[in-house]
């Protein structure tokens, strides 16, 4: 059985660094290295606005994915929030609904919490398997380069 929990740096990060290098490999759209990404992590750590952005997916106590957002103001004013690709190893996310459960997670909180009722996301429209879990969760392309999906 899969939950979804708070990431927790003292006991994940280990796991996580694992599942970021296969992703890194076999499913980024941009490349990084494990030292950006865990100065990012520890920055998000420690700011109060983020802490509660990133959360883990765990099978049996072992985590097997890790989707985190990006709050931020346009040039307009107007608060958006982008939820960034969700980090599964290729093997882990096959047919086992991890990134669904991921978006579905923070989007949750993304309304609840933040209060903010629109979402973005990032995706090539050669990845048939991401664009497929976004229809499964109701997110449609928007007019513009983005995805977008009310919540």
């Amino acid at each position: 059985m899969i939950i979804i929990d708070r990431y927790d740096p003292r006991s994940d990060k280990e796991a996580l660094k694992e599942i970021f290098q296969d992703f890194i490999e076999h499913k980024s759209y941009f490349f990084s290295h494990w030292q950006k990404f865990e100065e990012e992590l520890n920055k998000r750590t420690l700011s109060l606005q983020y802490r509660n952005s990133m959360v883990v997916a765990k099978e049996d106590g072992k985590i097997v994915g890790f989707g985190t957002y990006t709050l931020f103001r346009d040039y307009l004013g107007n608060d958006r929030v982008l939820i960034h690709q969700i980090l599964t190893k290729k093997e882990d996310s096959f047919k086992k609904g991890i990134e669904e459960m991921i978006i579905r997670e923070m989007q949750l909180y993304i309304k609840r919490t933040l209060k903010i009722d629109k979402v973005y996301f990032i995706c090539p429209d050669d990845d048939g398997a991401l664009r497929s879990i976004f229809l499964k969760v109701g997110i449609n392309k928007s007019k513009y380069y983005w995805y977008e999906h009310e919540i």
